[in-house]
């Protein structure tokens, strides 16, 4: 799945890869003009702002690819740092799904959780 699109990594100056990213239509046919991308960082670069460098260089790229605008389906609200770049980025949250995932909470317990989603225009 990963693979079957448009796949872009970053590697720090020893040549490690510390995060990776695809960019794929969110909608097939007459709405594949808007992308949707996944990002992966590797969990000992976190903290480091390789998540806002790859966010930035998607924003870049995207638009080469062909798409017109962005739209993240789910992003959990648990994922702090990501609805932090996506704000502080431009993208307009279009709504709430509720209960949208099922995660483990920080005591080890699933819990549902819900999910912001985010547009952007390029």
């Amino acid at each position: 799945y990963f693979l079957s699109h448009d796949a872009f990594y970053t590697e720090n100056k020893d040549g490690d890869v510390v995060g990776c990213f695809y960019v794929k239509p969110n909608f097939p046919g007459r709405s594949s003009h808007i992308c949707n991308a996944g990002f992966i960082v590797s969990h000992r670069h976190r903290g480091g702002a390789i998540g806002r460098f790859m966010a930035e260089q998607y924003v870049r790229i995207a638009p080469d690819l062909g798409y017109e605008a962005s739209f993240f389906n789910l992003v959990y609200v648990t994922n702090v740092a990501s609805i932090r770049i996506w704000r502080t980025m431009g993208f307009t949250e279009i709504g709430v799904v509720p209960q949208a995932g099922l995660l483990k909470g920080k005591d080890g317990k699933d819990e549902y959780v819900d999910a912001i989603q985010f547009y952007k225009k390029f």
